[in-house]
């Protein structure tokens, strides 16, 4: 029977370069506590040796962290029962980075691939009672720098340029929303497995048919054995059980191996499907592999599978040039709407499954149904992809490369080749991956300094962007070879001759706040077949500032402000978006708002105007945006919706509402302003538009209401709606479903810095429990609720028009007070 033993009596220090090796491990003095996993940030941090590296200006202070190498031991016992079965495997899940490992004084292991699982047999190497385990972990720091010199330095956005010859993960290094904390220590778990024979591997990559009427699960069951004297592998068997997602027994056979390997395919008639977020449901399968051995059993694994029909389709269009990038599940196609997702904490183990399933939550609540996980961070933990799986929140999944010229080397590709092999087999069976993708950035990057020349098909390593080995070679082939039902994608963006190409392949709009710092209104005009990045800057809640700000600290441009937007001139890009549309905030907590704002105002005007595109069959000219970014890795003004304390700024709430199964859309045009609404239900739906005209200081000046027949899975023209000009009027739109107002929509003068507004005599009313009613008399831009209380709200940020109350719910507001915001 397989035993594991978890390693977790660990203890750290700073290597002493003074001394041997040996020496400064058998050092008495010097050794604190260590968590495993862990980082030697967040021990030192335990133990009161250095300021939170989040606080203040800290995060310069720490540096010499990331420039040292630390050791790390482990004492631990052995019993003769973990020793009987014969084969004793030491695992570590991860080393960050440059790891040498020595058991009982005999070097067993060097790796430099933080992604790397590593699995060393040491049977030979143990004995029964007290054993030591060494780990020497180099600065990653340092040996970044030694390898930039020896290979020469390459072109990089964002941290230390050496970063790109690390198998690391890159924001550690520094990145225009995250600090510099290069960390180091064992970050995933370590332990000890004994065993005599054991299922190294399950696979199954089932496939629904076409019609959707029934599924294949070709099985694949991979053995290590080790038999002892006298015992033959011959006799051992494999018992494969499938339950329903009801719990009951479909199938159940016992096989025998050839070689090594077991090979059953189980047919299902009438599978339950797995269903995206708000497409339907998401049951599933359990698949059940029992080593057994004379009716012993040895070993058992299991997958949890969604069955689903995936498909990225790249076909041509009715009426604009170029092919869509549509992923469609189970034949529906799906737009998806979603956010690129950033490790949730600078040091990767601190993140809780509270915090996972927090992010989560917000995002499969806001409607959304992907999210891109970006490919500076690192592969996540499982229970992130477990969530997906059970939220229904589609992953695209960046290999581990991003904004830079990354060399390809021998040992490089190697080192790649191991890392992409072991994520793969660990995330192959998760229903949510929807795509693999080789990096983030890099052809960008590469064009951007004309050393990208797409006609040329030889020998990559002899170019200047070497890493097309990787990206258009090697990547693909493994995925192929080992996840042959997913699609893959060689980079994002990617639009094959032309990274910027709105006509094929997936785009990221940074000509707002980068580039030519366009108009945020302008987002339409900026199209791509798939918007996989774009964003807007904003600050965190005030709550969240106090957590690194000191009370001196706490105005706008304070030096820690400012040093907590890490983006190249950040605070002065921030200035000219502030500058255009609102007028100057007057202090700290105007300035929050003001910030937020105009983010909340600039991702409406993107979702809004790039669903409009979703248009329907053969009509998908925009199958998806992915905003940059749905969370933080540490207290920051960033692009994030939701900050590292998991507050929700305004933003959250208006992409909740845009991604809503039933939307409205509208802009004003020199006579009038256009509506058009989306429906993602399956099914036609009949509706109407109500509109009415307002004066700023509460007149009505008009109303009508028209039918409109909603079409499903796509975008609506319901037709322009005349609208009086040269008067700074506002306009709003409900639909209406059933006698329910299930969208609205305000359209209002701009800029809103010329603007006088009233007060609009807002006016909240508590209804039972927890349910707020607001209501105005004039016309409210922008109203943000908050409270005493850590709230979870509804619905927020919202525009209000006399004789339209809203309902929201607060939970969690108790007796808390509820206070109120908007723009004056």
């Amino acid at each position: 029977m397989l035993k594991q033993l978890p390693l977790s009596n660990w203890s750290f220090k700073q290597r002493d370069s003074t001394r041997s090796i040996q020496e400064d491990f058998s050092a008495v003095s010097g050794w604190h506590p260590a968590h495993v996993p862990g980082t030697v940030h967040q021990d030192l941090l335990a133990s009161g040796q250095i300021p939170d590296p989040f606080v203040g200006l800290n995060e310069r202070d720490v540096q010499w962290i990331g420039e040292s190498s630390w050791l790390y031991r482990c004492v631990f016992e052995l019993t003769p029962d973990i020793l009987t079965p014969g084969a004793l495997a030491l695992c570590f899940d991860g080393l960050d980075t440059f790891a040498t490992v020595w058991l009982n004084g005999q070097q067993i292991l060097v790796s430099d691939n933080m992604f790397l699982p590593q699995r060393v047999p040491v049977e030979t190497l143990v004995h029964p009672g007290q054993n030591e385990l060494w780990v020497l972990f180099e600065s990653a720091t340092e040996r970044a720098h030694v390898l930039k010199e020896h290979y020469g330095a390459r072109q990089t956005w964002n941290g230390d340029s050496g970063r790109v010859y690390v198998r690391k993960a890159q924001y550690q290094f520094g990145w225009d929303w995250g600090p510099c904390l290069i960390t180091a220590g064992l970050w995933r778990p370590a332990r000890l497995e004994a065993y005599q024979h054991r299922i190294a591997d399950i696979h199954c990559p089932a496939e629904v048919t076409a019609d959707l009427s029934s599924a294949a699960l070709p099985i694949q069951i991979t053995l290590e054995t080790r038999p002892a004297e006298g015992d033959a592998a011959s006799n051992l068997l494999v018992q494969v059980s499938l339950y329903s997602p009801e719990g009951s027994l479909l199938h159940e056979t016992l096989l025998s191996f050839q070689g090594n390997q077991a090979h059953e395919t189980i047919h299902l008639d009438a599978p339950q499907l797995w269903w995206p977020n708000g497409y339907g449901s998401r049951p599933f399968y359990r698949l059940v592999a029992a080593l057994q051995q004379n009716g012993e059993t040895l070993d058992q694994r299991e997958l949890r599978l969604g069955l689903r029909r995936l498909r990225l389709l790249q076909e041509p269009l009715q009426d604009e040039p170029g092919t869509t990038f549509l992923f469609e599940v189970n034949n529906t196609p799906i737009f998806c709407g979603g956010a690129n997702w950033i490790p949730a904490d600078s040091f990767p183990p601190r993140a809780t499954p509270e915090t996972y399933r927090a992010l989560l939550q917000a995002a499969a609540d806001a409607h959304m149904t992907m999210l891109r996980v970006w490919g500076g961070g690192i592969y996540e933990e499982d229970i992130f992809y477990n969530l997906c799986d059970e939220m229904g929140l589609l992953v695209w999944q960046d290999f581990m490369f991003a904004c830079g010229i990354y060399p390809a080397h021998g040992w490089f590709q190697a080192s790649v080749r191991a890392e992409a092999e072991a994520n793969i087999r660990r995330l192959r069976h998760h229903p949510s991956l929807a795509l693999w993708c080789g990096n983030n950035e890099d052809y960008q990057i590469a064009q951007s300094i004309n050393v990208y020349n797409p006609a040329f098909q030889g020998d990559f390593t002899d170019t200047p962007f070497p890493a097309r080995e990787i990206y258009e070679r090697l990547l693909p082939t493994v995925c192929e070879t080992i996840d042959p039902t997913r699609p893959y994608w060689p980079g994002s963006p990617y639009g094959g001759e032309n990274v910027h190409d709105p006509t094929l392949g997936d785009r990221h709009v940074w000509d707002i706040w980068h580039g030519e710092i366009a108009n945020y209104h302008a987002y339409p005009h900026f199209p791509g077949r798939f918007i996989s990045e774009f964003g807007m800057q904003a600050l965190p809640a005030l709550a969240t500032i106090a957590s690194f700000a000191s009370a001196e600290e706490r105005y706008p441009q304070s030096r820690t402000l400012e040093y907590h937007n890490k983006a190249t001139d950040g605070h002065r890009r921030l200035a000219i978006y502030l500058s255009d549309n609102v007028r100057v905030p007057a202090n700290l907590e105007e300035f929050i708002y003001a910030t937020q704002f105009i983010q909340a105002e600039a991702l409406a005007a993107a979702y809004q105007g790039w669903k409009r595109q979703w248009k329907g069959p053969g009509r998908y000219a925009i199958a998806g945006a992915l905003v940059w970014q749905l969370n933080d890795c540490w207290p920051v003004t960033s692009w994030s919706v939701i900050d590292s304390h998991l507050r929700r700024k305004p933003a959250y709430y208006v992409i909740k509402r845009e991604l809503a199964p039933l939307a409205l859309g509208l802009e004003r045009t020199a006579d009038g302003v256009e509506v058009w609404a989306t429906n993602d239900l399956n099914n036609p739906i009949e509706a109407r538009i109500e509109s009415s005209v307002w004066t700023l200081e509460g007149e009505h000046l008009d109303g009508g209401q028209r039918p409109v027949s909603l079409l499903p899975r796509q975008a609506t023209e319901c037709g322009k709606f005349a609208v009086e000009q040269g008067h700074p009027l506002v306009f709003g739109a409900r639909l209406v479903v059933n006698e329910a107002v299930v969208a609205r929509k305000v359209l209002w003068p701009e800029p809103f810095k010329y603007l006088q507004l009233p007060d609009p005599h807002l006016e909240i009313t508590r209804l039972d429990g927890e349910r707020l009613r607001l209501q105005v008399t004039r016309p409210a831009k922008g109203v943000v609720l908050s409270s005493t209380q850590e709230v979870r709200w509804s619905d927020n940020f919202l525009d209000l028009l006399p004789n339209d109350a809203q309902e929201i719910l607060a939970e969690g507001v108790g007796a808390g007070e509820v206070q109120m915001r908007w723009l004056r």
